[in-house]
Formats: structure tokens, C-alpha cells, sequence
């Protein structure tokens, strides 16, 4: 079964995402990173087996929208699905972030509901198996 990266640097964030995950009856394996960076190093551990990622934009070390940038510049990355959830809602920030990664899957402005998130994933991890 595919794996879900959840990128966020507050640890309750992250919780509260894996938890809604879960909820939704998702039995995926689900990774965490703290910021981008550590992302790109798990994304790059684990890039056969991630179906999705889930990541904020604002986080220390490698902020979302530089994540977002440089998956899309790495083949062997770039076609997996990201959705940018975050505080960052304005259309402003929304095209930074389709500029960065032509393939971004989706954003989801905070606060988000369960039931916005589940929509957000469904067909993504549907379609991954």
C-alpha cells in the first residue's frame, strides 16, 4: 500500500492530519517531517512508495512553497501528487504555488475540515491503490 508524507513543523498539526487520515479509513502508512527539508530527505527514502504529500508552507529550514518548487524540478518526484495545506489562502499565494509546481494537486486553506480534507485526498489515494 502507498505511503502519505504529512510535512507541517507543529507536531499537533501533523497528529490532527494522520488522525483525520486514519478516520476517513485510510490504512496507508503515514510519514512526517517537521519541515521541508527533512521532507525532501524522506520523499527521497521513500519516492517509490509516496502516493501523496501533505505539506504547510510555512515551516522553518525549507518553507512549503521551496518544497513544492523543488519536487517539481526532480523526475522522479515530480508527478507525485502534493496538496499545499496551510494558513496561506489568498489567490495570491494559491498561484505562487501552481507557479512553483505546475502539478500541485490541490490546497486546502486552515482552518480545513475533515470532511474537506477526505474530499481533497479521496480520489488521489483512490487512484493510487
Amino acid at each position: 500500500m502507498k505511503k502519505i508524507l504529512v510535512i507541517d513543523d507543529s507536531g499537533v498539526q501533523r497528529k490532527m492530519i494522520v488522525q483525520i487520515i486514519k478516520k476517513a479509513g485510510f490504512e496507508n502508512e503515514i510519514l512526517e517531517a517537521p519541515d521541508g527539508a527533512v521532507g525532501i530527505e524522506t520523499l527521497a527514502g521513500n519516492f517509490q512508495d509516496v502516493a501523496l504529500v501533505l505539506c504547510d508552507w510555512n515551516m522553518p529550514n525549507m518553507s512549503g512553497i521551496e518544497f513544492v518548487g523543488a519536487v517539481a524540478k526532480v523526475p522522479a518526484v515530480a508527478e507525485i501528487p502534493v496538496i499545499m495545506v496551510t494558513t496561506e489562502g489568498t489567490d495570491d499565494k494559491i498561484a505562487e504555488a501552481k507557479a512553483a509546481n505546475p502539478n500541485l494537486a490541490g490546497y486546502i486553506p486552515k482552518p480545513f475540515t475533515p470532511d474537506q480534507l477526505k474530499a481533497a485526498i479521496d480520489p488521489i489515494l483512490n487512484a493510487a491503490g
